[in-house]
């Protein structure tokens, strides 16, 4: 009988350990872990999200270091006298011209592509707008010309697209030199 005993007594031991034991307080922690996990994760993922589009200070700082480069980058252009000269802060600014869309075969060895890129020129007044629509044919051949000229690669990205808002206000001012000309906006860019 004591073996018998013994081994009754052996039995609720093992059961313990197993399931009250140091193996059971593991099985209680996993889930309140992932529940903290959750939770934590949720605020974390709401505050990034719900943040103010402003940000904070380190993106004020890093807007007006860019505003900084481009006051820098628009004294330059102005230096050189190329590119637009848009209305300043407070001014109205003049009135426009839209270009008829230019769709262009670019030149890109086997590959079949094409430009089609929109124009709109600010010019400072009526008369100088009508001065503009006088050659609009000739503004139209010489932007095809250089235009067509171009590869997909060299019409990527603003800077791209910055110098060839400058080559073609300068081509636009030889073929209408009596026409102040304020801007000239790319209202349309597509590459295929």
């Amino acid at each position: 009988m004591a073996e018998s005993e013994a081994k009754a007594e052996a039995k609720p031991e093992t059961k313990s350990s197993a399931g009250g034991g140091a193996g059971g307080g593991l099985a209680k922690l996993v889930p309140i872990i992932l529940i903290v996990n959750s939770v934590l994760l949720t605020g974390v993922l709401a505050a990034v999200l719900l943040r103010p589009a402003g940000g904070g200070r380190h993106e004020a700082k890093g807007d007006a270091t860019e505003e900084a480069s481009a006051a820098e980058h628009g004294k330059a252009e102005a230096a050189k006298g190329e590119g637009e000269k848009p209305a300043a802060k407070g001014e109205k600014p003049g009135p426009t011209l839209r270009l008829p869309d230019f769709i262009v075969h670019l030149r890109d060895g086997d590959v079949e592509r094409y430009l089609r890129i929109s124009f709109e020129v600010e010019v400072p007044d009526d008369k100088a707008k009508e001065g503009l629509t006088a050659r609009l044919p000739q503004i139209r051949d010489v932007f095809l010309a250089y235009l067509s000229d171009r590869t997909a690669e060299e019409l990527r990205g603003s800077e791209a697209v910055n110098r060839i808002k400058n080559i073609l206000s300068r081509k636009m001012g030889e073929v209408a030199p009596g026409v102040p000309v304020l801007g000239l906006y790319v209202t349309d860019l597509i590459i295929q």
